[in-house]
C-alpha cells in the first residue's frame, strides 16, 4: 500500500479502492477466459459426438483440464471478499 508517512485517509481509501477494482477486474478476466475456452469445448463435443475420434476427445480433456487449473490457480483472486472500509 503506498505510505508517504503522511496519515492520508482519502489516499488509504483510494488505494483500497484501486486494489479493489483490481479483484473486480481479475474475476471478470477469469471468467471470460473460461467462457472462451468452454465455447471451444461445446464445439468440440458436437464434433466428437459425429465423429467419435480420439484426437477431439483428448483436446476436449486438455481443454476441460485447462479451465479447472485457470479456475483453481493460487493466484487467482476471483470472489476474494475485500474489505476495503
Amino acid at each position: 500500500m503506498y505510505d508517504d508517512g503522511i496519515n492520508n485517509g482519502f489516499e488509504k481509501a483510494h488505494q483500497r479502492g484501486l486494489q479493489r477494482g483490481f479483484d473486480l477486474g481479475w474475476s471478470y478476466k477469469g471468467r471470460f477466459d473460461r467462457q472462451i475456452i468452454k465455447d471451444l469445448v461445446l464445439e468440440l463435443e458436437l464434433e466428437y459426438s459425429n465423429s467419435k475420434s480420439r484426437e477431439v476427445k483428448y483436446q476436449i480433456d486438455i481443454l476441460n483440464k485447462l479451465i479447472d487449473d485457470i479456475k483453481h490457480h493460487t493466484c487467482n483472486r476471483e470472489d476474494v471478499p475485500v474489505n476495503f472500509w
